[in-house]
């Protein structure tokens, strides 16, 4: 995992500690600097669409700018993240891509069981 800055609705960022459980079935985010933070965690499957800067198909109420990626959730939430650089913010943003996808594709996969 890594520690990233994840946007606030009320326009600063938190500093979070972002990482993949072990199935790579989940996006965990705990608040950085404190172990006894609770952990949000979010389904890679919820996950819609994933948008770098201010290119984002759906409007949301976080202070986004050119060094962001925001994941658009399927509830109809966002979470958004600030990167330090464009290769940062790149890299981040396909390898969440990659992920999504391939959880995706692992559904798609998997035949529904019917009784």
């Amino acid at each position: 995992g890594r520690n990233l800055r994840m946007l606030s609705k009320t326009g600063g960022s938190v500093e979070c500690l972002v990482h993949l459980d072990r199935d790579l079935k989940n996006v965990l985010i705990q608040r950085a600097g404190s172990k006894d933070a609770k952990k949000r965690s979010v389904a890679l499957k919820s996950v819609q669409e994933i948008c770098v800067g201010r290119e984002i198909s759906e409007e949301v109420a976080l202070p986004l700018d050119d060094m962001s990626v925001t994941m658009l959730l399927a509830e109809g939430s966002a979470i958004a993240f600030r990167l330090d650089d464009v290769e940062d913010r790149d890299t981040f943003a396909l390898c969440m891509g990659m992920f999504v996808t391939g959880n995706k594709k692992e559904k798609e996969k998997k035949p529904s069981r019917r009784r």
